[in-house]
């Protein structure tokens, strides 16, 4: 806040709420509210006291109406401060000293000071996950960041306390033979030892202790029972008319959500911690703290460094072998492409000539009308001796011989008529004797 607003709002010192003041008096008296408000009223306050109201310009303006129908407003009214202290009726119950501080001492003899509600109402609790941010947005982040388990760990230091809000009835048995309950509504923050531990707990639901709880931050209370930090306090969903009623109606749970850390406490806590910046001590203390950390991330980034070079030599490596292996593919990709296209040209080669094929079908068919036998044998003899080359004998006659003796029907002599005709069918030209006669080209 600006120099200039905080010179403002300190015009609030020189006045009192209405609510804080008639708080004490019930406080101090044993008395509920409205027992206060008649008691004034019979001692003529609005003739004594003028009640005021503060403008959105810090001034104060005088309120148009009487303290018994100030009702809901009593706690946006104001008192004048110096009006109080002059007041006998107020001051007689020893509710203020002589230096204006509203002090209470009620009937159990304990002093406090009431404008202590004030400030409770005016502070801001904040749920863990903002009071983290909170935190982490006003403190050193090089040399610590906060989370849950730090979060929980000021706690445990007593430096922060978590808390939570209820309102509603609030009660405390006496105990002994005569055991009884006393209730009355509180509106208040309250806490528990082991709320310190849910702080960094993963649980849906807070279980509240068997012992009660303890008033951590009071708001608002009908009498002056209960202050702050009272203990062994339990909580009900609605007014309990016996023993027995109030156990059925007391509060066991709450949900983990709910717990709260009073921001005013946070900045006393990062006030603490905040170092004298002209120290010298500090400043080679900061920065001895800041290059660890440097020096640790430096660390963490050249192990992360490490593991990728790691990863980029193994990728280069296997880049490799896939280079030699694509390499080694497309060359067999190359070959199996030229012999295809060689399989490919024999095949068109084949298409083109389908009326020789045919033709030779056709001389081999044996149930063809003029199926000639030995022009068959005389094929096949030359297609094997000189195509196939599988009848070995060496002389075109031996492989001739051997060949008919094998494949036709005819007498083994070499010097029948039919074997010698296939054997002089099938002699190749340049085998032909120097007796035999050649064609003649014409």
């Amino acid at each position: 806040m600006s120099i200039l607003i905080d010179e403002l709002e300190a015009r609030k010192n020189d006045y009192i709420l209405v609510a804080d003041v008639i708080e004490a008096m019930a406080n101090a008296t044993n008395s509920k509210p409205n027992d206060v408000v008649k008691y004034l009223n019979a001692h003529d306050v609005d003739e004594h006291l003028t009640v005021f109201y503060m403008g959105e310009n810090y001034n104060f303006y005088q309120y148009n109406g009487f303290l018994v129908n100030v009702g809901n407003d009593a706690n946006t009214t104001y008192f004048r401060m110096s009006d109080i202290v002059a007041f006998e009726p107020i001051t007689k119950h020893g509710i203020f000293d002589d230096k204006q501080t509203p002090l209470v001492n009620d009937v159990y003899g304990r002093t406090y000071d009431i404008s202590q509600y004030k400030k409770n109402r005016e502070d801001d609790y904040l749920t863990s996950s903002e009071a983290l941010d909170f935190l982490n947005h006003n403190t050193d982040i090089n040399i610590s960041s906060y989370d849950y388990k730090k979060l929980r760990d000021l706690a445990r230091k007593k430096l922060i306390t978590p808390c939570f809000y209820f309102s509603g009835y609030v009660g405390s048995f006496t105990g002994g033979h005569d055991n009884s309950l006393h209730t009355e509504i509180i509106t208040s923050y309250f806490t528990y030892r082991l709320l310190t531990e849910e702080v960094y707990n993963s649980d849906d639901y807070m279980k509240l202790p068997n012992d009660g709880v303890k008033i951590y931050r009071l708001l608002e209370k009908q009498t002056g029972e209960y202050v702050d930090y009272d203990d062994g306090l339990f909580l009900f969903f609605e007014k309990p008319s016996n023993l027995d009623d109030a156990e059925k109606l007391k509060l066991t749970h709450m949900e983990a959500d709910e717990i709260r850390f009073s921001k005013r406490e946070l900045e006393s806590y990062i006030t603490s911690i905040q170092p004298d910046n002209d120290n010298d001590d500090y400043f080679i203390e900061h920065v001895k703290l800041v290059n660890d950390d440097k020096l640790k991330q430096l660390d963490s980034l050249k192990t992360e460094n490490d593991k990728l070079n790691a990863r980029l030599n193994k990728a280069s490596d296997i880049y490799r072998q896939n280079q030699s292996e694509i390499k080694e593919l497309k060359a067999q990709l190359k070959k199996v492409n030229a012999d295809n296209a060689v399989l490919n040209e024999q095949l068109s080669n084949k298409i083109d000539a389908p009326a020789d094929d045919l033709t030779l079908q056709t001389i081999l068919d044996e149930s063809h009308n003029e199926h000639a036998p030995d022009l068959k044998h005389a094929i096949n003899l030359w297609i094997d001796l000189y195509i196939n080359k599988g009848v070995g004998g060496g002389s075109h006659s031996a492989m001739a011989n051997n060949w008919i003796y094998g494949n036709t029907g005819y007498e083994s002599s070499t010097e029948s008529s039919p074997v010698k005709r296939l054997r002089e069918i099938t002699t190749p030209l340049k085998d032909f004797g120097g007796q035999r006669p050649k064609e003649v080209k014409k």
